[in-house]
């Protein structure tokens, strides 16, 4: 690793500021402010030019990060919480090695991204970086990943060196790894341990070197549980973890992914001088963008696209979803979604539990259309304990009947 790179990550963990013009950080730290106050109102820019003390510190030292390892060239994979701090000191950690890695996190979230910079940073930065999804059809995952020989199955007309050869001597992002059939997985994961492939129809492996980044929103622990996907291979592959977490954990970032959002859209649009009014902005930073990054890039594109030269963007032009967010409908402590009663975690245990049997037993009253044997019977209660339920739990009289139709 670079000496700046490792002064810089030591600093950052003692927390010390480097001396003024040391590690390239004063002008990266003006083009990036300058970039930001030609978007963002100056009393929503998350690091104004007062900002003094840690924050001030914590920040310059970022950029310098960022100058001195490349990473300024991701402008999308921005740094500024905690958790993603943590991502990129433990990918500078492991920035040599051919241990693979497993990045998990939402949809959105920007996993890829992350992978491909953990690429740039690495030694092997000058070679091939390819990306492959698992979800492919089930029956070719095989051929496609590994190879195979001609003749070796039917349209097989010449050899193909397979996905993980093609990479050799770079980086392999395998993304929805939890989608990998089982019949794969010993060969991926015989590919991990010894460095070898064996293409379909050859009679010997062949080694290559190619590093190993994969991700996905699942959770496989839990499919590890269920048999969906083999403990050795996740186990494996778990060596090095990187968790994303979702935007609405890492708010602090959402001004700056606005920021280089709307500069690289009004690029793209063909458009110039577009700023968004402190209405618009409240809005964007108090949303919790379920589909994450890639939610609130196409809602900026969207804004730049609908938006002429110089306009001062207002709430209008939001989508309903994000404009609904002003006046919030809360949401009901249980309820049922596809047939499962899904319970508001934050609640006591108390409540909790007589929530979820209110909603249990509301859900038998529609299904029997109100008849209140019938719907003791499903349950397996005696009537008169459904009785003393229903007073106890306070069941109005109007849910317990299913209108006809």
């Amino acid at each position: 690793m670079d000496q700046g790179v490792c002064e810089v990550m030591q600093m950052l963990r003692e927390q010390e500021l480097p001396p003024p013009g040391n590690l390239q950080a004063i002008a990266y730290e003006s083009t990036c402010q300058a970039k930001q106050t030609q978007t963002i109102p100056p009393h929503q820019n998350s690091e104004p030019q007062s900002a003094t003390g840690s924050k001030a510190a914590h920040t310059r030292l970022i950029r310098a990060l960022t100058e001195l390892t490349g990473l300024a060239d991701f402008p999308s994979l921005v740094i500024a919480s905690p958790a993603m701090l943590e991502l990129i000191l433990a990918i500078e950690d492991a920035r040599d090695s051919r241990a693979p890695a497993l990045i998990t996190g939402e949809t959105g979230t920007g996993k890829e991204l992350l992978a491909l910079a953990a690429h740039a940073l690495s030694n092997r930065r000058s070679r091939e970086f390819r990306p492959f999804n698992c979800a492919v059809n089930s029956e070719l995952i095989e051929s496609e990943l590994f190879g195979y020989r001609r003749g070796s199955f039917t349209g097989a007309t010449g050899d193909y060196t397979g996905i993980i050869r093609e990479a050799d001597g770079g980086t392999l992002f395998l993304d929805e790894i939890g989608e990998l059939p089982l019949n794969a997985q010993p060969k991926l994961l015989r590919f991990l341990q010894e460095g070898e492939v064996r293409p379909v129809g050859a009679p010997r492996p062949v080694k290559t070197d190619v590093r190993v980044i994969a991700a996905t929103s699942r959770n496989l622990e839990w499919d590890v549980h269920l048999g969906r996907f083999r403990a050795d291979l996740y186990e494996r592959l778990n060596l090095l973890r990187l968790h994303v977490p979702p935007l609405r954990e890492r708010r602090e970032e959402i001004p700056l992914l606005i920021a280089h959002f709307l500069d690289r859209y009004q690029q793209e649009e063909h458009r110039q001088g577009l700023r968004l009014d402190d209405e618009v902005m409240e809005l964007l930073l108090g949303y919790d963008w379920p589909r994450n990054v890639r939610q609130l890039a196409n809602e900026v594109h969207r804004l730049a696209l609908r938006s002429g030269n110089g306009e001062v963007i207002g709430a209008e032009r939001l989508s309903p979803e994000i404009r609904a967010n002003a006046c919030p409908t809360p949401s009901p402590p249980a309820e049922i979604i596809a047939g499962r009663i899904m319970i508001d975690l934050s609640l006591p245990y108390r409540e909790a539990r007589d929530e979820m049997e209110r909603q249990y037993i509301i859900n038998a009253l529609k299904q029997t259309n109100g008849n209140q044997q019938q719907a003791a019977a499903k349950m397996g209660m005696s009537r008169v304990g459904f009785m003393k339920a229903i007073k106890r739990l306070g069941i109005e009289a109007e849910k317990r009947r299913q209108p006809h139709e």
